[in-house]
């Protein structure tokens, strides 16, 4: 009989965390509804305010553009891809050096490009050759 006992509380402590998890996700699919008409709600609102503060008076230009200021974007992005050929850089640390210069050097190139931009530089240069 003790053996049947182990079983039966095998079974029960199971079945109890079963029924937990069930309720956990049923709470998290409950938060996110929420969450996403809350979301819904903003997105109105916001679309509300653009349009009552004239939005239409101008136009926004190409995806992308006004993402790098001008300031030499092709030489920043020269300057990464030879620092990672040439002085053999990881690419995480080449917006830190860039950084680095920036501060040193005020008419530095503006911005700091992300790492994973240099890492798609890099292999475009490499299918180009």
């Amino acid at each position: 009989m003790p053996q049947r006992s182990k079983l039966i509380r095998s079974r029960d402590d199971w079945k109890g965390k079963a029924v937990s998890r069930a309720d956990e996700i049923r709470e998290r699919r409950k938060t996110e509804k929420r969450h996403l008409g809350k979301i819904a709600e903003l997105n109105r609102r916001v679309e509300e305010l653009e349009r009552a503060s004239g939005g239409g008076q101008e136009k926004p230009g190409p995806a992308g553009a006004g993402i790098a200021p001008t300031g030499q974007p092709a030489e920043v992005r020269a300057l990464c891809v030879s620092l990672v050929v040439q002085a053999v850089v990881s690419y995480r640390s080449v917006p830190r050096i860039l950084e680095l210069f920036g501060a040193a050097m005020p008419p530095g190139p503006g911005w700091v490009p992300h790492f994973t931009s240099v890492i798609n530089w890099t292999l475009r240069l490499g299918l180009g050759l």
